[in-house]
């Protein structure tokens, strides 16, 4: 029997990917978007995903969309006005999902958002603990929600925020100067991750949901340098994209109009979090910087005309 997953945020990054990929698998697909006539929307319907119009803060839009489906992939985006939003948002939506008949759940959360205070340069009242304070709670709600079986997956560095559309967003000027000045160093392993690589392991959890049933899997790519990332985009751009690494006095400078300048310190020691030699004995194939260009030629031609 055809098993109904309801994916939250399809029209983005790591929803889109999962949705594409269960389809493929043969699941029935549910969600709710804001604009039913959006491209992204029209996309992800005309492979067959049934789609209610709506938002997450109506419970009735809800419980209309999760109705009859067996499991959830859950991603929720932070809420840099209300910090108590995501939380309270994911509690109505396990609640919603259990009282259901969901079984199922897979919680796609952020890579050290269990032990952030690990990070060196954490700030627990810096943009990143906005991010990551609000995972951590959520994590702990999908463990005691009663679900038959759970997974919390914890992806790394998005490499998709290099392109539109959240490029300006996180890395304002890029694009124009073709130079990423930034806190991290030369030193510094991202782990960067392809939202395909998410998406394929929400997709194995649910294939095979007793392997995956009470694991929580950081994810990355791949560990790689901002230099060698900016390197390999400038290849595949055909642009000369340098990093300008900031000196002590510059961060010190910027950190207070600049909350990125936060963000990008705690992502300095973030690959502590994930073994890449025990991610892949999961045996699931892991994509690269490269291999990601390479597929998304267009995108980079968009971003980067």
């Amino acid at each position: 029997m055809s098993q109904t997953v309801f994916v939250f945020g399809i029209t983005g990054t790591q929803g889109g990917a999962v949705a594409r990929r269960l389809l493929l698998q043969h699941y029935s697909v549910q969600a709710i978007v804001r604009d039913p006539n959006s491209l992204a929307a029209q996309s992800i319907a005309s492979l067959g995903a049934k789609l209610f119009p709506g938002h997450y803060d109506d419970e009735e839009c809800l419980k209309n969309g999760i109705n009859g489906c067996s499991a959830i992939f859950l991603n929720l985006s932070p809420d840099f006005t209300d910090k108590d939003h995501e939380l309270r948002l994911a509690k109505t939506i396990l609640a919603i999902a259990k009282a259901a008949g969901v079984k199922h759940a897979v919680y796609t959360s952020g890579m050290a958002a269990n032990e952030p205070q690990r990070l060196k340069y954490w700030d627990p009242n810096g943009l990143a603990a906005k991010v990551l304070l609000p995972k951590l709670a959520i994590e702990r709600e999908v463990r005691n929600a009663g679900f038959d079986k759970w997974t919390i997956l914890r992806p790394g560095f998005f490499i998709t925020n290099f392109f539109l559309p959240k490029v300006e967003m996180f890395y304002p000027g890029l694009v124009e100067t073709n130079r990423f000045a930034t806190a991290l160093t030369t030193d510094t392993k991202l782990p960067a991750v392809d939202p395909e690589d998410i998406a394929k392991f929400a997709v194995a959890a649910f294939l095979e949901p007793d392997r995956f049933n009470t694991k929580e899997i950081d994810i990355a790519s791949e560990l790689i340098g901002i230099g060698k990332i900016m390197e390999i985009l400038s290849s595949a751009s055909g642009r000369d994209i340098k990093v300008a690494y900031l000196s002590q006095e510059d961060i010190d400078a910027r950190k207070a109009t600049n909350s990125q300048i936060g963000i990008q310190l705690a992502t300095r020691d973030i690959a502590q979090f994930v073994d890449m030699d025990q991610l892949k004995t999961w045996g699931i194939p892991l994509g690269t910087f490269e291999r990601f260009l390479e597929r998304e030629k267009e995108l980079v031609r968009k971003t980067y005309p």
